[in-house]
């Protein structure tokens, strides 16, 4: 080829370029977004019971929940779904995780409802695992998921996003160490607990159980601002929590909390009870429940939900006729508890 013509070819395909960047700062070239692939493993199943309250089996109850959940993150683009069980069948915790692995799964949501030895927590938690990025993918969507929880339904949330240690100072849960081995980044929803008064009316019905599966897709949906044009929602532009890579392995709180102390502020003797100023901290974790005691801790009160931050007022009720030795004990999101000064009057 001569060099002139040769330059003309060169020209005219600089120009093709050319025009074809200037048509695409107008009419961009639309790519396939990538596939969200996640897996839902609804806890439990065939001989494994897990809790049973009220006539219900926790099973049972998990897999409705992960139903719901799959069917509203059906409703988004971009975003395909795997379950680990659809039926009443028994699996490993190494099948569970190895089925998200095998689908090429990016999140396993480990799907679960919680009960408490004393039968006195209640409330919402998210465990992750406590190592790298699977700990800081876990903690974003988990803080997310709590806060759906809370503001659709109405959970106490105070519970909060943690990780817990094995002897051998791996993640505790197998189901999240052999997600972690896999690959898998996983997150284990407890909605809440089936032992305890508070919590009962967020599972105890078929609308409550679908309720808590379409607040776990919002938040999924949310972490990986998906959108639908079937609820007319988009979360593209949804602002994800995000969290540092830890260095280190995160350590769970493993002590009480140090400040647990009250004043007495007033006694209303008309109706009969104490107004208290409390003050209550915990370097490690949050403060999150308190308890009372009228006759010096040989009988206490249900748990309470904390709120404060550092300190606060609560008023308990009195018992009659009686010289009144109030205390009270303040609880962390580890249900480890530290008890006040005594009051006597």
């Amino acid at each position: 080829m001569k060099k002139p013509l040769l330059r003309k070819f060169t020209t005219y395909c600089m120009t093709l370029i050319l025009l074809a960047a200037m048509l695409g700062s107008f009419f961009p070239i639309q790519t396939q977004a990538a596939n969200i692939v996640v897996c839902i493993d609804p806890g439990h199943g065939g001989t494994n019971n897990g809790a049973h309250y009220f006539g219900l089996w926790e099973k049972d109850l998990n897999l409705i929940i992960a139903n719901a959940m799959q069917e509203e993150l059906m409703k988004y683009e971009g975003i395909t779904v795997v379950m680990t069980r659809t039926s009443d069948m028994t699996l490993s915790l190494e099948e569970r995780a190895q089925i998200a692995a095998d689908a090429g799964a990016d999140f396993l949501y480990c799907i679960h409802l919680n009960a408490s030895e004393d039968h006195n927590l209640f409330g919402a938690e998210v465990w992750v695992s406590a190592f790298g990025e699977y700990y800081s993918k876990g903690k974003s969507f988990g803080t997310i998921e709590l806060q759906q929880l809370s503001e659709d339904i109405g959970v106490y949330t105070a519970r909060g996003v943690k990780t817990r240690l094995s002897t051998d100072g791996s993640d505790y849960y197998d189901i999240i160490k052999h997600s972690v081995s896999r690959g898998v980044t996983p997150a284990l929803i407890e909605h809440c607990f089936m032992d305890e008064a508070h919590d009962l009316n967020f599972y105890q019905s078929m609308e409550a159980l679908k309720l808590l599966g379409k607040a776990d897709a919002t938040a999924v949906a949310k972490y990986y601002g998906l959108s639908s044009s079937v609820l007319n929602v988009d979360y593209s532009s949804y602002a994800c929590p995000a969290f540092p890579v830890p260095t280190d392995v995160v350590i769970p709180d493993t002590t009480e909390p140090e400040v647990s102390k009250i004043e007495l502020i007033g006694h209303n003797m008309v109706n009969n009870t104490a107004s208290l100023h409390v003050y209550a901290a915990d370097s490690d974790s949050k403060i999150i429940y308190y308890s009372y005691s009228c006759d010096g801790g040989k009988t206490w009160s249900k748990l309470w939900g904390w709120n404060a931050d550092g300190e606060g007022y609560i008023t308990i009720p009195l018992p009659k006729n009686q010289v009144r030795n109030v205390c009270i004990r303040v609880w962390n999101q580890y249900d480890k508890y530290t008890e006040s000064n005594h009051i006597i009057f």
